[in-house]
């Protein structure tokens, strides 16, 4: 059998439903099979783009796909796709086509060192040269994709390995299964102990939670201990807006006042599948105090990478918080201290209601929660506009907000907007800035070729807003990031048109939710390009104690 046709055959074994790719004459000999098999392919405008969509694809569902591309230039595009799945724990398998095995290392057309160029971005790579490992390597390759702490694996194959012949028993190749760690039994009594003899305690929720499947389960870890529950960035959506216990998000950045304050108070923090990064810490000093710190990771170099906590658990965050709460249900004391969350919620909540023209961007968010439902899928790449959406967006269920946190990759959401929907059959919104709206915006056309009506939401403020806000408060000076063709000679609605898609050009802020429903009518992939004050800054701060908050009156 050819090893082309082998790698199709396992993809198939291991349930690959989906491969985002672009062919080329290096990883044309996998096509030949790919095109002969059930799983679906679909073909992007930029090798970037299929990393990104292959990413998106597992943030929102849970299953693993396929990214594919050719060689040399097709090869190293994929690279800022690999290191944004990378940073967030996404699983990916990344096929790169490469030129004969006799040519590498010899400067050959479109021949390129992508292993030796992703390995410090990628969980894995490979380089394979010997065409009867290739059962060996891709098998091994999922496996680590998937298990402990997620990433992507990149292989790549030399043409004339892709079309060696090998034995290979279909039948007989078993998908790969793994095991993470379970919880040391001395370890989870310690941390219910620690719990019970705090005064303020709290359960903090990172994405590894969302990765492990374990997001319920914290939630009833949290009501049998009355813990108030705060949500990094990756995990929002992890606990339902309204219930009792919800204190919203924490940082310097993407956090919320509620979930500061009630950080702040606090004596004891439970961390399950977080990483403590910067955007949500701040300064560590702040952010450490003298409250003591139980850290729950997968991944043992997780633990103290940051800071020491006082108790660090190697375990499967769904594993932990079982064991945490079994333990809590024979030994543990409920917290006495009883916040009024949903009261602080109303009394801290960030002001979005603004009524004047040109539309504040906060007022955008505000119609976004009103208008789509719970099963609306977001994604945001970054600049001023991720952090307002991460600030002000309402998301109540897991796998439903799916940015790129680690990297902050302009260009990633409509690509990955388009592989969330392909994998999951719901409505896949982007929410942009207008500069980031420019980038991988050709991949308009993938989603209105394949009909998959992902609607754009372009929060125009005709400025690299949080570069501007950076230089502005930071630096004192402004230079170069005024963009007033953007909200002029730049015509975004024909962009979208041109790309077979629906646009609109909002100005008013009461006309959101009409041009929203127009969006969803046209049954289209859509545009809508809201125009908004290109002067309104971002609440941010560099300590969770020192958050400036901007306030608008007119």
């Amino acid at each position: 059998m050819k090893v082309a046709e082998v790698i199709v055959k396992i993809c198939e074994k291991e349930g690959i439903d989906a491969v985002y790719g672009i062919p080329g004459a290096g990883i044309n000999g996998v096509y030949k099979y790919l095109e002969q098999s059930g799983i679906r392919h679909f073909c992007h405008r930029h090798e970037e783009a299929c990393v990104h969509a292959a990413g998106g694809h597992f943030r929102a569902s849970g299953k693993l796909a396929v990214a594919m591309c050719t060689s040399g230039p097709g090869a190293t595009n994929f690279v800022t796709g690999i290191y944004t799945c990378n940073i967030d724990s996404i699983p990916v398998i990344a096929v790169t086509g490469q030129a004969v095995t006799a040519q590498l290392g010899k400067d050959a057309f479109q021949c390129v060192d992508i292993a030796k160029i992703c390995a410090p971005v990628a969980k894995k790579t490979y380089c394979v040269t010997d065409p009867q490992t290739i059962p060996e390597v891709f098998a091994e390759a999922f496996r680590i994709a998937r298990e402990g702490k997620p990433g992507p694996v990149v292989i790549d194959l030399p043409l004339d390995v892709q079309n060696a012949d090998i034995g290979f028993d279909v039948a007989g190749y078993v998908p790969q299964t793994f095991e993470n760690p379970a919880p040391k039994t001395e370890d989870i009594a310690k941390a219910v102990a620690m719990i019970g003899e705090a005064k303020n305690p709290l359960l903090l929720i990172g994405g590894g939670v969302l990765l492990a499947g374990a997001e319920k389960e914290c939630v009833t870890l949290a009501e049998t201990l009355n813990l108030p529950v705060i949500t990094t960035y990756m995990a929002k959506g992890a606990i339902p807006i309204q219930h009792p216990l919800n204190a919203g998000h924490c940082g310097i950045q993407v956090g919320q006042p509620i979930g500061n304050k009630v950080f702040l108070d606090s004596d004891l923090v439970l961390g399950i599948g977080c990483r403590f990064t910067d955007r949500h810490t701040g300064a560590i000093d702040v952010y450490r105090g003298k409250r003591k710190f139980i850290h729950v990771n997968v991944e043992p170099s997780e633990i103290g990478k940051i800071f020491q906590p006082d108790l660090g658990i190697v375990a499967d965050a769904k594993k932990a918080v079982e064991a945490l709460l079994t333990e809590a249900r024979k030994n543990g004391r409920k917290s006495s201290r009883v916040y009024a969350l949903p009261q602080m919620r109303k009394e801290l909540a960030r002001k979005v209601d603004y009524e004047y023209k040109p539309i504040n961007p906060h007022r955008v968010f505000a119609e976004l929660n009103k208008f789509f439902d719970s099963e609306t899928l977001f994604t945001t790449g970054c600049g001023i506009t991720q952090i307002w959406s991460g600030q002000l967006q309402d998301i109540d269920k897991p796998r439903r907000y799916l940015p790129s946190g680690g990297a902050g990759c302009l260009g990633y959401d409509i690509p990955a907007a388009f592989g969330a929907s392909i994998a999951t059959g719901k409505r896949s919104v982007a929410v942009m800035g207008d500069f980031g709206f420019t980038f991988h915006v050709q991949e308009l056309a993938v989603c209105a070729v394949n009909k998959v009506p992902v609607i754009v939401i372009v929060v125009n403020n005709a400025y690299l807003g949080l570069i501007r806000q950076n230089q502005k408060y930071a630096y004192g000076y402004e230079c170069d990031v005024a963009m007033p063709e953007n909200q002029g000679m730049i015509d975004y609605v024909k962009v979208a048109e041109g790309f077979a898609c629906y646009g609109e050009r909002v100005f008013d802020a009461a006309q959101i939710p009409e041009a929203l429903q127009r969006a969803v009518k046209s049954g289209k992939p859509a545009v809508i390009d809201i125009v908004c004050d290109p002067a309104v800054d971002c609440s941010m701060g560099t300590a969770l104690d020192n958050v400036k908050e901007f306030v608008y009156v007119v």
